[in-house]
This record gives C-alpha cells, sequence and structure tokens, in this order.
C-alpha cells in the first residue's frame, strides 16, 4: 500500500491540482496533509483520494474547512492524527507547536511520524521512528511531496512543477512565491520548525 503526504498548500490551487494528480499517477490509496490547508477549495483539491488532514496554525476556519472535508469524504483531526495502515503505525502533525512533534517523535511507538510547518523537506530517524517532512508546495524551491510504500519502506520524494504564470501581453512572470523557497535538508538533519511565516500576499 502507498500513501501520499504532503503539507503547507497554503491555497496555491495550481501547485495543489498538480500534486494530487502526480500522486494518483503514483498509485497512493490514502493522502495525509500536514496541515496549512487555508481555504475549503484546496480541501476540494483532494477529492480523488481519500484524504486526513491536520490543522496547521495558518487555518483560521476549522468550521468551514471541516466542513469542506466531510463534503469529499475525507477525515479531519484537530492538530495531529493517528492511523493504523498496512499493519504499521502512522502519526502526523502540523508542528507549530513543537511539543506535540516531540512526543510523537520519541514515544517509541509509531512507525513513521510526518510533519509540516518548516516548508523544508527532511527526513530523520529517531529510534524505531522515521520522521519526515514532506516539503511544501508554497514557498518552497523545489515544491515536493512524499510516497511511502508501506510494504518496502520506501519513501519517494515527489517533484511538483508548477506552470510558469504569464502576464497579459505573454511575458513570464515569476512564481508568486519566488524569491521565498527553503533548502532541503540532507538525510539525517533535523530542522527545527521555526516561527510561522509571515502571511501569503
Amino acid at each position: 500500500m502507498r500513501i501520499g503526504v504532503v503539507s503547507d498548500t497554503h491555497d496555491r490551487q495550481e501547485a495543489v491540482a498538480e500534486a494530487v494528480r502526480l500522486l494518483v499517477d503514483q498509485q497512493v490509496e490514502l493522502i495525509l496533509h500536514c496541515g496549512d490547508i487555508e481555504s475549503p477549495d484546496t480541501v476540494r483539491a483532494f477529492s480523488p483520494v481519500p484524504t486526513h488532514f491536520v490543522f496547521g496554525n495558518w487555518d483560521k476556519d476549522r468550521a468551514r474547512l471541516a466542513a469542506a472535508i466531510k463534503d469529499i469524504g475525507g477525515t479531519h483531526y484537530d492538530s495531529f492524527g493517528t492511523l493504523a495502515v498496512g499493519g504499521k503505525r502512522v502519526a502526523w502533525v502540523h508542528s507549530h507547536e513543537r511539543h506535540q512533534l516531540r512526543q510523537l517523535e520519541t514515544a517509541d511507538f509509531f512507525d513513521y511520524v510526518f510533519y509540516g510547518h518548516t516548508h523544508v523537506r527532511e527526513q530523520h530517524r529517531t529510534g524505531r521512528t522515521l520522521v519526515a517532512n514532506p516539503g511544501a508546495l508554497f514557498r518552497a524551491n523545489p515544491k515536493t511531496c512524499i510516497v511511502l510504500d508501506l510494504e518496502t519502506g520506501e519513501l519517494k520524494p515527489i517533484l511538483v512543477p508548477v506552470p510558469p504564470r504569464v502576464a497579459a501581453n505573454g511575458a513570464a512572470l515569476p512564481p508568486s512565491d519566488e524569491g521565498t523557497g527553503s533548502i532541503v535538508a540532507p538525510p539525517g538533519t533535523f530542522v527545527l520548525p521555526p516561527e510561522p511565516p509571515a502571511p501569503p500576499g
């Protein structure tokens, strides 16, 4: 069984649509979203695949998000979620409340813990637990998500290309979040979540 993991979509519709398309191509059976969804429109983009969401610090209107998640047949959790799937124990969290990530990571209970918030893809191991951030679809360069094969344990990064923006005169415009990208941390490096980013726009 394969699952997809995404985070920090921040209402970027083109990137979300492309990420979902790529995850469907990878034959994922469910998707975990590590928070910072922002709008019901973003939620609806996940309708092709059963998706489990947690809320992040930019998910202000949780009632509307929860209603949209219910409408697409998804599931939402407040600050963290846990599942037993494919014989493995999986947890995911946004991680703006750092103690929650620490507790999940050091519990010596989960096979996998996923987190977001930093907009930086990385992975490391703490005891039995593989901890990974899928990266982000906003303010990240490159934009990434990941696919976990629960049978083999392979964790595969997926690059999410976004079509260039074009001005009315046909000239190429820079991406709306260019210049705020993050680097990809090497495996084995743990990057502490920073303070919340400035609001988009």
